[in-house]
């Protein structure tokens, strides 16, 4: 968000303010802000982000106050919102760009590259002229007929350009020209964002709201872009990035006449050209007079046919140009005479295809029926039931021949020309080798799935349903599938071969069978990956699959991942209906591990709805059944959701039993993922539980753990609660810290509930450190995210949090509205734990007031609560606020009494308020003759904290 956009907004926010004849301070309660906030926005200077929220508020009071027509305010609310929403675009993701480095998904640069100076000249030219002037970078499109070399000349042109680029060089090949089915811009969109940084499970649902967030992530960026093989600027436009900085280059076979883009039209190369590039490509010395021009002439002078010819002479050193003239002339009259298209091309092709061993004719012809974006060695073994070394051998020599594309080290793509060439060719095979070789292919991809799925959520552990496992296959050799060995390389894997699995289901859409296994394989990659709209259209067409089988435990497993797809995605009622149908069906079939897998699903979608004692009922169904099975994993799920349901529900203790049982039977098994969510919630039941020690072990293992995993939602939830560990124990620095990178990771994950709930505590902790209006914008953040969400339990944390700071700067009236908007909001959700809290600021509220009476009674009912549920913290509070009472109402014993109380508890579980006790209890306690300060028993400081496990 620039300085002058800024101003421009505050400016006028300003105006409409004193139009109402309205002070700062009159602002305050609509905005959630301080006055030194309002004005710091309306000047323009406000350091953090501002929400869509504030500016409502803001908007709304004023127009309220001035009054007039609706129609006239309506036009200037649109203004001004318009004006932050244009502001917004620009910054609301800059935390995302700063977490994410530079990509480099360029294509390597075609070494006998020839030819194109004056169109280089151009589009270099181009960008330093909008660079050295600050104006906008054109997208420039580059249009020609197919094999002229679009492809070859963009990648050239951006590695000679990455350079001026330096935030990323992304490469998307949409494939509207080629035997892969063309990328939708919404997918397109998917791979882009993932690429910069934006996490499956935070990716909008449309296509406009995903074109939105792509614009407003690339905003400041300067990315060099490159969209391959498009079909027309329907496809291309949702695409282009925000940043004017930015370079996009677009190839096509058609003029983008509908997209607002410079044109580089490349043709045939000029007759010297071609034949300077015939000379490279062949790589040796040819005898003088060779007709070098003639054979040009008849490969059309097209880039891709040259390059084909070269190869040739390059690798057959016996080869005269005056053979390649015979061949090609004989070749180009045969294929007129047949009408085929792009004949120069095609009878290059057809030379280099005669040219081939017979065993690699056959080969390569097997290799066309690949229907995915690209293959490596195992899939094209697969295909042609070839062994492993002889595969790669071939492919190598026909990427020798320019055959074949090394787009990544080992992995190989066909040109679209030559893959339609092999299309031809393939079409006069017998339709059973055909049949088999793709049989072969899928075969290979279901069972190397199912290894990388099986790491992925420990299977040798968890028990397959019977009509899950693939069919039999004899292996050729023990290296028919590639060695996944760990969850990372599977990982790896599944994500390589993302493309390659999709075109297999697209491939298989006929066979019910195909489409069930090959969805189950990637399961555990889709719960984990996403993105969420894309699991679910996956299992949605597994669930139709099954059904066409009449295969009710295919149905229910489907129905199963359709639910926790649609719950992941936020879409609770469409989880619920395919949960609910998965448990009716595995009910049906008598699978009991089945039942307890679905209910333990459906409770979590219960949970998230408000449904706590549903949830726990299933849960507890779940543990039964499992129990009931033997399936320990099921056991061990099921005792983490009812151990996290406890501790939300105030029974820590039962909390602590449940996870810490979960976390044993998780460890004992290996499951990685099980592990990091039982230790992230059994760290949150020790917070809770005021064992600080603990819950500081717990969650920095739960912390290393997710990190390692890279799971990046984990990594945020567990820092935030080690930042709020950390603030109790008195370590204020050590806890901004944390807040500063949980809210990074919150913001680049767009999860505000986590953002509004860290930015509580990152407010109390900054504080204690005497930095008061940063404190209170944090607060203020905190309640307006709330609001806008909803969460009226974070509301009520955010304002009992904010009274206290209120009362500390001397603002008691306001601390007293805010502590009674915080104690109706906690009665209203009988959230008792909140309730002994802000009993306990009214406590110190009263007391600051002098009303010691009505200060012992909030203690005491504070105190009830507390060891009702038992909180050593707020009894500690209570017991504390109970001898400061007792003390200003001159019974010095009983202030005493309680305050030991107090120290002692806040000593055992390190908390941070037990050095201000022990300095108030030394005040009261006579010192007798001899005798120094009061023992560690009695008042002394703490012991050295722990560092903090990482």
């Amino acid at each position: 968000m620039t300085d002058p956009q800024k101003r421009a907004l505050g400016l006028e926010l300003a105006r409409l303010r004193h139009e109402a004849g309205l002070r700062q301070i009159d602002l305050q309660k609509p905005t959630g802000k301080t006055d030194s906030t309002i004005s710091a926005i309306e000047r323009g200077q406000w350091k953090r982000g501002i929400d869509s929220f504030l500016v409502e508020r803001y908007v709304d009071h004023c127009l309220k106050a001035i009054g007039g027509s609706k129609g006239v305010s309506a036009t200037r609310r649109r203004h001004v919102l318009a004006l932050f929403k244009a502001l917004d675009e620009l910054s609301a993701t800059a935390d995302v760009a700063s977490q994410v480095p530079p990509r480099n998904q360029l294509p390597r640069d075609t070494p006998h590259f020839t030819g194109r100076e004056r169109e280089l000249s151009r589009l270099t030219d181009a960008v330093r002229t909008a660079r050295a002037q600050d104006k906008v970078i054109a997208v420039h499109a580059v249009d020609g007929k197919p094999g002229v070399g679009k492809s070859a000349f963009v990648t050239h042109a951006a590695h000679t350009l990455r350079g001026r680029f330096p935030d990323g060089q992304l490469f998307v090949n949409l494939h509207a020209f080629s035997t892969e089915r063309s990328v939708t811009p919404s997918e397109a969109l998917t791979e882009l964002l993932s690429a910069v940084g934006v996490p499956p499970g935070q990716l909008p649902n449309t296509l406009e709201k995903r074109a939105t967030l792509w614009r407003t992530v690339m905003a400041d960026r300067r990315v060099l872009l490159v969209l391959d093989n498009a079909l027309d600027d329907v496809q291309v436009r949702p695409l282009l990035p925000g940043s004017p900085s930015s370079l996009v280059l677009v190839t096509s076979r058609h003029r983008m006449t509908g997209l607002d883009a410079v044109t580089i039209a490349l043709d045939v190369l000029p007759p010297d050209e071609a034949a300077h590039m015939f000379h490279r490509t062949a790589q040796r010395s040819l005898p003088p007079g060779s007709p070098v021009g003639e054979l040009m002439e008849l490969a059309g002078h097209l880039p891709l046919a040259i390059a084909l010819l070269g190869a040739r002479m390059r690798n057959r050193k016996a080869l005269t140009v005056e053979h390649l003239v015979a061949e090609m002339r004989d070749g180009v009259n045969r294929l007129r005479s047949l009408r085929v298209r792009n004949v120069e091309a095609a009878a290059a092709f057809e030379l280099s295809y005669r040219a081939l061993p017979p065993d690699r004719q056959e080969f390569f012809t097997t290799l066309g029926l690949h229907p995915g974006p690209d293959l490596d060695a195992y899939a094209g073994a697969a295909l042609t039931a070839g062994r492993l070394r002889d595969t790669t051998r071939q492919m190598e020599a026909l990427y020798d021949d320019n055959l074949l594309d090394e787009h990544v080290l080992g992995r190989y793509q066909l040109h679209d020309l030559i893959a339609e060439y092999l299309r031809g060719l393939s079409e006069d095979r017998d339709p059973g080798l055909r049949r088999n070789a793709v049989n072969r292919l899928l075969d290979y991809f279901q069972d190397a799935a199912l290894n990388a799925d099986r790491l992925l959520q420990n299977a040798a552990t968890a028990p397959t349903p019977a009509t899950l496992v693939p069919v039999a296959r004899p292996v050729r050799d023990h290296d028919g599938l590639p060695p996944l060995t760990d969850r990372k390389a599977a990982m790896t894997w599944m994500a390589l071969e993302r493309g390659n699995l999709l075109a297999c289901l697209r491939t298989a859409s006929d066979s019910p069978p195909r489409v069930v296994k090959l969805t189950a394989a990637m399961s555990q990659h889709l719960r984990l990956s996403g993105p969420w709209d894309i699991a679910a259209r996956l299992h949605e067409d597994a669930v139709t699959a099954a059904r066409a089988m009449s295969d009710q435990a295919a149905e229910a497993t489907a129905l199963l991942e359709l639910g926790s797809a649609h719950r992941n995605h936020g879409e609770y009622p469409q989880a619920e209906k395919a949960t609910g149908a998965a448990l009716d069906a595995f009910s049906a079939s008598g699978d009991q591990r089945g039942q307890a897998a679905a209910l333990l699903e459906l409770g979590s979608a219960y949970y998230l709805t408000g449904r706590s004692s549903d949830a726990a009922d299933r849960f507890r169904r779940a543990l039964e059944l499992s129990r009931a099975t033997g399936d320990r994993l099921g056991v061990a799920d099921a005792l983490v959701e009812l151990g996290t349901l406890a501790y939300l529900r105030d029974d820590y203790a039962e909390a602590e039993r449940k996870l810490t049982e979960g976390l044993v039977l998780h460890e004992e098994l290996d499951n990685v993922l099980g592990r990091v969510t039982a230790l992230k919630n059994l760290g949150n039941a020790f917070y809770f539980m005021d064992r600080y020690d603990s819950a500081l072990n717990t969650l920095g293992k739960a912390l290393a753990l997710s990190q390692e995993l890279g799971i990046a939602l984990v990594e945020a939830q567990t820092t935030t609660k080690l930042g709020s560990v950390l603030r109790l124990m008195g370590r204020y620095e050590e806890s901004v810290e944390m807040f500063v990178k949980a809210r990074k990771l919150a913001v680049r994950l767009a999860d505000r509930s986590l953002e509004a709930e860290l930015l509580i505590d990152y407010g109390a902790a900054l504080h204690k450190l005497g930095r008061g209006g940063e404190a209170e914008d944090a607060f203020a953040g905190s309640l307006t995210l709330f609001e806008a969400i909803g969460e009226e339990l974070g509301m009520a944390c955010a304002l009992k949090e904010l009274a206290d700071m209120l009362l500390d700067s001397g603002r008691p009236t306001e601390a007293r509205q805010r502590l009674e908007e915080a104690q109706d909001l906690y009665g209203k959700l009988d959230e008792r734990l909140g309730l002994a809290a802000t009993n306990n600021s009214l406590g110190k509220l009263e007391l600051a007031a002098g009303r010691t009476a009505e200060s012992s009674a909030s203690h005491a009912s504070a105190l009830a609560i507390a060891r009702e549920l038992g909180n050593p913290l707020e009894e500690a509070g209570a017991l504390a606020g109970l001898g400061r009472a007792a003390d200003a109402a001159g019974d010095a014993d009983t202030a005493r009494e309680r305050l030991r109380e107090a120290l002692r508890i806040q000593r055992s579980i390190g908390a941070a308020e037990a050095s201000a006790t022990a300095v108030l209890l030394d005040e009261l306690t006579p010192a007798e003759p001899g005798k120094g300060s009061p023992s560690p028993g009695d008042g002394g400081e703490p012991a050295p904290p722990q560092a903090l496990v990482q």
